[in-house]
């Protein structure tokens, strides 16, 4: 779930384009495991400090498609989520094969 210093980010539709735009440039494939992505991960994690450097923030450099799984993966230690689940963009938990917009629930 995103941290209180990046929900306005994550809610932008600054962010919502391009990581629409990063999904499609990676035709939908995880980068790790090459099976169904459906999230974008900051290669350089966002921080307070680096949230307004568009090249960390926005750059394609940094970004990468996951599916949920990898993703959760490579967040290991900052989630405490069982296996199949993930976040969505909305910072709900989702089985990581439900598709956008899917069945949700926010803790």
């Amino acid at each position: 779930m995103a941290r209180d210093f990046a929900k306005a980010f994550y809610n932008s539709q600054t962010w919502k384009l391009r990581r629409a735009e990063i999904l499609r440039l990676d035709h939908y494939t995880c980068h790790d495991c090459d099976g169904r992505a459906n999230e974008v991960h900051h290669k350089i994690e966002l921080t307070p400090d680096n949230i307004n450097d568009i090249r960390i923030a926005l750059g394609r450099d940094n970004l990468m498609s996951l599916c949920g799984e990898c993703h959760k993966k490579r967040k290991a230690g900052r989630s405490d989520l069982p296996d199949g689940f993930c976040f969505d963009e909305r910072g709900y938990v989702v089985p990581s094969t439900a598709p956008p917009g899917g069945s949700a629930k926010k803790f």
